[in-house]
């Protein structure tokens, strides 16, 4: 969260948000987005999330 992560959230409806996490307690977190109204998600409608990542490290080919 201090680092202002970019996040990726798929909730459990297969609808995907990007964001970062503002903040979290027990049952929800706020997820923060640019350009678009910030949402108050409960963690029971999270199926997974996970970071970002930036275009250029996403299409980049592994070096095994």
């Amino acid at each position: 969260m201090e680092a202002k992560t970019p996040m990726v959230v798929v909730l459990t409806d297969g609808e995907v948000v990007r964001g970062t996490i503002e903040w979290y307690d027990k049952n929800c977190i706020k997820l923060h987005r640019n350009g678009e109204p910030n949402l108050l998600i409960f963690k029971h409608a999270i199926k997974y999330l996970y970071k970002d990542l930036p275009p250029a490290e996403a299409e980049a080919p592994s070096e095994e």
